[in-house]
């Protein structure tokens, strides 16, 4: 699931997309999420980047990475509200790019 968080101490104009990487298990019951941030400055640590591109099923507007070496748990009541959805395939790259960066 693809989310728009609002930027620190609820600066609206901060907002930024982040990726849901938490089991669904868990997305509504628990008070946090645990995301990785969407960054449109593409082309960086391709190990631990993986590339969205724009669509309406993602929400995502601009050609974006998810940066799974910059994972971050968040309270939950800073999810503004729901993007889209990423695709398995896209999901199974996260995936593989988090046990890379996680040792798993």
């Amino acid at each position: 699931m693809v989310v728009l968080v609002e930027g620190p101490e609820g600066l609206a104009d901060k907002r930024r997309p982040f990726l849901v990487v938490q089991s669904d298990l868990f997305n509504e019951a628990h008070a946090s999420v645990t995301l990785c941030p969407m960054t449109s400055l593409t082309g960086g640590e391709t190990l631990f980047r993986v590339p969205f591109a724009p669509s309406a099923e993602t929400g995502i507007a601009v050609e974006s990475e998810a940066q799974v070496d910059k994972i971050k748990t968040l309270r939950r009541g800073r999810v503004v509200r729901v993007l889209g959805q990423a695709s398995a395939a896209s999901m199974e790259q996260v995936d593989q790019a988090l046990r890379r960066w996680l040792a798993l």
